[in-house]
């Protein structure tokens, strides 16, 4: 049942890599250059409590290791905007769709999503943007972890589910694409730690179990499930890198 509820979580939690390759299998191989997503979580095992912006590493207290993460993707939508190269000017508006739905295995994930093809020349912004939503999931979630809580009383199955809309964006200015056939690839990393921010541990270990599983969701423990919400809806911050034929890749 579709909630009516929409997210936004600009890159929260997330950084997005724009990188640019040569030889990835998985992109184009017809001579032209293309613009591909790849979506991927990182930070599966850490300490709690998490403070925002601080990398939580597990050791021997309370934790939380995820060995399942996955995200129902429904769409992406590519629109950029490219000079001319007559007049140097913004003349050309480009807007494509890729469509759904696909869910994608966070932690093991090498299915790239788009490919786009890029026209030669300048662009002064190409911007990404990513929905998920609940009818293309079905009776699933759209955004699913499952792992391991532990504490001073041992360890408890854990699970959280958001059956909410979620969407996400990213974009990159000045971009340019000559004739050398140069793949390009988005890759937006969630970091799964930073969902956890301001979790109370008193409140984890108070939490009603069911079935002796941990649930978190909008049915069962809500107040944990809308921090995690919250964390989903948090603007943070976005983290591009690119690599031309001859160079190492650099940071922007």
């Amino acid at each position: 049942m579709k909630t009516g509820r929409k997210l936004f979580f600009a890159l929260a939690f997330m950084a997005g890599i724009f990188v640019a390759c040569n030889d990835d299998e998985d992109l184009n191989t017809s001579g032209e250059s293309v613009l591909g997503v790849r979506i991927e979580a990182l930070n599966t095992d850490f300490n709690l409590p998490v403070q925002a912006g601080i990398k939580s590493v597990a050791v021997d207290s309370e934790s939380i290791v995820w060995d399942s993460a996955h995200l129902v993707v429904s769409e992406i939508k590519f629109e950029a905007e490219l000079k001319s190269l007559v007049t140097g000017e913004d003349s050309i508006e480009m807007e494509y769709k890729w469509f759904g739905p696909e869910m994608v295995d966070l932690l093991n994930n090498e299915l790239t999503m788009g490919n786009f093809i890029l026209q030669p020349g300048y662009y002064d912004e190409i911007e990404l943007k990513v929905s998920g939503e609940q009818e293309d999931a079905g009776n699933d979630p759209v955004f699913y972890l499952e792992g391991i809580y532990t504490n001073n009383n041992g360890s408890t199955p854990i699970v959280v589910m958001v059956n909410d809309d979620v969407y996400f964006k990213t974009e990159k200015e000045n971009v340019e694409v000559t004739e050398e056939e140069i793949d390009f690839m988005l890759v937006i990393q969630l970091y799964l730690d930073e969902l956890m921010a301001d979790v109370d541990i008193a409140d984890l270990d108070a939490a009603e179990l069911s079935d002796g599983v941990l649930l978190i969701s909008a049915d069962k423990n809500t107040e944990i499930h809308q921090i995690i919400v919250n964390n989903l809806e948090h603007d943070q911050r976005t983290h591009y890198k690119h690599k031309h034929h001859d160079d190492d890749h650099h940071d922007d």
